[in-house]
């Protein structure tokens, strides 16, 4: 009798979960022979959400294509507003796929994570957390289907959107904020559900470590460096050893090296800017997490990974979801107490970290051509390169003053647009005030020699001058006694590496003023 009881109860457990057909995505559908198209996407979500009270669905924004992108909740008890979320006390996860058209596992990982969730062995995951989910971020360049958009991804599978919204790329919007996307994700996720945690989910563009994926934090610029520290120092590592253990897969740090110095002696990541979302929501003191798949590797293993890392991440933040909610609303405290006259970075340099990095790679073989120079042809062998500089941290180069507030033109109002872009709240003088503190005096405006996203973008040199001056009735005052004065900071300085002047916003005013005068004046005024 006994054995029959634990042999019922092993079947019973044995039992794989039930799925109809249509929850099944169309990469597994087709044997990952292809991605899933828009419509496919949205099929796949009302077959969830016809089968299941825990989903609340909510429109991203209509796309100019006509898609209406879906920003999915998933919550026990369900919660259809914000307001209900946070009184819940419970932390909000937020995932985000497919921000580069072409890049598509992650759209594909993250139906799955919902299924697995909703109706799988993940249903513990809504006991205490709130999941968002926008499966399908840049929707119009996911349709934009074409052989061989993504060459790294070696045909896998044959048709792919493109990287861009219309000829727009989305991951370097996140601080001039002009795409139709970006503003509606800062409306109707960042700042209406205010997540702890972003996900971000990418493909490599073609790098040969030997990781089956690679991530890195929100990186710590001018923004509080508790949230970045975190995700870095405790929540990355652990995950990293977690997808180890139970599914023998190698995750590491995000970034390149040059193969043509073998073997590499350094790993170098990408930009610290927070042109980037995921270094974006550390000057909001929240956490982020970049996750690049192996472009490599096959389509299924790269939706796996994906699924593995979301799914994993979901885990952890399922057991520690308090502590990450705590210490991203301590950062909100202490930034918004910040005392002026403290000296904040607004250029940075790439530098190692501590550690140095044991590199998983393929092997490349050196081999001379007839013209007697040296090439390299990548093998099959996978090895470790043990001690590689690890240059995965940042450090100010340039500093300037932390003021009290901003305080510019009522002339300037596309700029005041801008800050509330962002959920910066601008504010108007109610008399004539005088304000002592330092203004900006702009010698040249020097400009980059690459475009980036129609941007030629902008270098001012010059000087900082002590006086005092006035302003009138109905001008601009920008406070930085909230919790966003670090963002607010890194928009407005004048030297900053991407500010609003970085991205042109005074250009014509500026070059104006310098085709008069030697120098001209920041439109902004730094009160202290």
């Amino acid at each position: 009798f006994t054995v029959c009881v634990v042999l019922g109860l092993h079947s019973a457990q044995a039992q794989p979960p039930s799925f109809t057909e249509a929850m099944m995505t169309a990469a597994e559908r087709s044997h990952y022979e292809r991605t899933s198209t828009f419509n496919e996407v949205i099929e796949v979500l009302d077959a969830l959400d016809s089968e299941t009270d825990l989903m609340y669905r909510e429109t991203l924004l209509l796309t100019r294509e006509g898609r209406d992108v879906p920003i999915v909740v998933l919550a026990n008890p369900a919660v259809s507003s914000p307001a209900q979320a946070e009184a819940s006390g419970k932390p909000v996860i937020y995932i985000q796929a497919n921000i580069h058209g072409g890049e598509v596992e992650g759209k594909e990982a993250s139906l799955i994570a919902m299924r697995d969730i909703l109706f799988g062995d993940k249903q513990h995951l809504l006991d205490n957390q709130i999941l968002i989910f926008v499966p399908i971020y840049n929707a119009d360049g996911n349709d934009a289907l074409r052989e061989n958009s993504r060459p790294n991804q070696e045909l896998s599978p044959v048709m792919t959107g493109v990287r861009t919204a219309h000829g727009y790329d989305l991951n370097r919007d996140g601080m001039i904020v002009e795409a139709e996307e970006t503003e509606a994700l800062f409306s109707n996720v960042i700042q209406r559900w205010d997540p702890d945690l972003l996900v971000d989910l990418h493909t490599t563009n073609g790098t040969w470590h030997g990781n089956s994926l690679t991530y890195a934090p929100s990186y710590a610029t001018a923004g509080d460096a508790s949230t970045s520290k975190y995700t870095s120092e405790v929540m990355l590592p652990a995950l990293k050893q977690s997808v180890k253990e139970k599914y023998n897969l190698d995750f590491d740090w995000y970034g390149g090296y040059d193969y043509r110095s073998w073997p590499p002696t350094e790993l170098r990541t990408y930009h610290h800017a927070p042109r980037y979302l995921t270094n974006y929501m550390g000057l909001r003191n929240r956490m982020a997490i970049l996750s690049e798949t192996f472009s490599h590797d096959r389509f299924y293993k790269r939706v796996h990974t994906a699924n593995v890392f979301v799914e994993e991440i979901l885990e952890y933040t399922h057991r520690h979801g308090m502590t990450i909610q705590q210490i991203n609303r301590e950062a909100d405290r202490r930034v918004a107490a910040a005392s002026m006259g403290r000296q904040n970075g607004v250029q940075f340099s790439m530098v190692p970290r501590e550690e140095p990095l044991d590199l998983l790679t393929y092997r490349y073989i050196p081999y001379q051509k007839p013209d007697g120079s040296t090439d390299f042809v990548r093998s099959a062998e996978l090895v470790t390169i043990e001690g590689v500089l690890n240059y995965n941290r940042f450090e100010a180069r340039k500093t300037a003053l932390v003021p009290s507030s901003y305080i510019f033109s009522a002339a300037f109002s596309g700029l005041a647009a801008k800050l509330k872009a962002h959920g910066i709240r601008v504010e108007t003088l109610k008399a004539d005030t005088a304000f002592s503190g330092q203004q900006f005096v702009v010698h040249e405006v020097a400009k980059r020699t690459t475009v980036q996203n129609g941007h030629i973008n902008s270098l001012l040199s010059g000087e900082f001058v002590d006086t005092t001056k006035t302003f009138s009735r109905g001008e601009y005052v920008v406070s930085m006694d909230g919790p966003l004065a670090n963002l607010i900071f890194y928009l407005l300085e004048p030297e900053s590496d991407d500010g609003f002047a970085y991205w042109n916003l005074f250009d014509a005013f500026l070059e104006e003023e310098l085709s008069l005068s030697e120098s001209a004046e920041y439109p902004i005024f730094k009160a202290l």
